[in-house]
């Protein structure tokens, strides 16, 4: 379970199969590895990427602090692993949920702030790729994380 945490922070942070969970890579540079894959996708203009990195690299970081929540989560169940109680079950539920939310809420707050940068096809696309790296994350924590006794 140990071996889980430590790999939380790079698939949190980093989401794709490009990036080999063995390198030991600083936050900023997993970052800038992310964004090159998402620029690198999304092939913006020259211009509309200029506008794009800026929004791009505050909701980053406010990304890189919301998965946090669901790291302390993963934290604290591997905490009480053995000895989870239906109480403790629930309390780790509610916040799995309120994190979820909170992750949800986030994305929405940054619509209207990347429409001002890049066209709604554009919005769209980076949507997507943003989507299919965390669902690529959510599989690999899945796969190491295990169930609730």
């Amino acid at each position: 379970m140990k071996k889980v945490i430590g790999l939380l922070s790079l698939v949190l942070i980093f989401i794709s199969a490009t990036v080999v969970a063995e390198e030991r890579l600083t936050l900023e540079q997993a970052l800038d590895k992310k964004k090159a894959v998402v620029l690198n996708e999304l092939r913006l203009s020259p211009e509309t990427e200029a506008e794009f990195i800026p929004v791009y690299d505050v909701y980053s970081l406010a990304k890189f602090k919301s998965n946090g929540r669901i790291g302390q989560l993963v934290q604290e169940f591997a905490d009480s692993y053995n000895a989870l109680t239906n109480v403790k079950a629930q309390e780790l539920l509610g916040k799995w949920m309120e994190a979820k939310q909170a992750q949800l809420d986030l994305q929405k707050d940054y619509v209207a702030k990347f429409q001002q940068v890049m066209s709604k096809k554009e919005l769209m696309r980076y949507y997507q790729i943003e989507n299919k790296l965390q669902v690529a994350a959510e599989y690999q924590l899945g796969q190491m994380i295990p169930l609730a006794k």
